[in-house]
């Protein structure tokens, strides 16, 4: 199938009509939709009745090259990154309210996949939000939030995080950070250090994600 851009990316239906799940794409800083939407491109063979969304950040990138941010890195720290994440979450969940009511599905029918700046996004959503979600994809990002929604009583998303141990932009720590913190709030996390890997998505991260969204959409395609 064809995408089709709208106000905030780019949007491809599903294989197979109506879709039963929706798979959101976000890039890291300084990028845009297009980065992502070779992902959608693989993976639509083995999910046949998701429709895929890859979103441009929320804010035009400050670094210049007419790139798209989620929030700025300029002075960013340990001290202020959780607050501008906070603060740009409002406006990336007003995206995924509209397209969830597009395709007529809850948030339970909803995967999000990150890299870097995307992932850090996808991860706060999940540790705040109760709603979570069907699965989440996590590509060389960190957990820049508290842990708060989830309980005993609600269903955890599970959580595949893939990082590079050569990554030189976001170290593989975050990656054991996120994976531990995620782990003992009662997530299901599967954690990939891939060797040899830097800040970037290879084949493998590829089989990794795909492999993952199948498993978590096959499952709630059941219930």
């Amino acid at each position: 199938m064809n995408w089709e851009q709208f106000e905030h990316g780019w949007r491809r239906a599903p294989v197979n009509a109506p879709a039963t799940s929706l798979v959101v794409l976000m890039h890291g800083v300084g990028s845009n939709a297009r980065d992502l939407m070779p992902l959608a491109d693989i993976w639509s063979e083995s999910l046949p009745k998701a429709a895929f969304v890859s979103l441009d950040g929320t804010e035009p990138f400050d670094g210049g090259f007419g790139g798209r941010q989620w929030f700025s890195l300029r002075d960013v720290s340990e001290a202020n990154r959780a607050a501008r994440v906070v603060a740009a979450y409002p406006a990336l969940r007003r995206v995924f309210d509209a397209e969830l009511a597009r395709c007529q599905l809850s948030f339970e029918k909803l995967a999000l996949v990150g890299f870097s700046q995307g992932s850090i996004m996808a991860l706060h959503h999940v540790a705040e939000n109760p709603q979570g979600a069907a699965a989440v994809v996590a590509y060389s990002g960190r957990l820049a939030s508290a842990i708060t929604a989830h309980n005993d009583t609600q269903r955890a998303t599970p959580l595949t995080l893939i990082h590079g141990e050569d990554d030189n932009v976001i170290p593989v720590r975050e990656l054991e950070h996120a994976a531990a913190a995620f782990s003992a709030a009662g997530y299901p996390v599967d954690a990939y250090a891939l060797p040899g890997v830097g800040h970037t998505i290879t084949g493998e991260g590829v089989a990794l994600g795909g492999a993952a969204l199948q498993r978590a959409l096959d499952a709630v395609s059941r219930n």
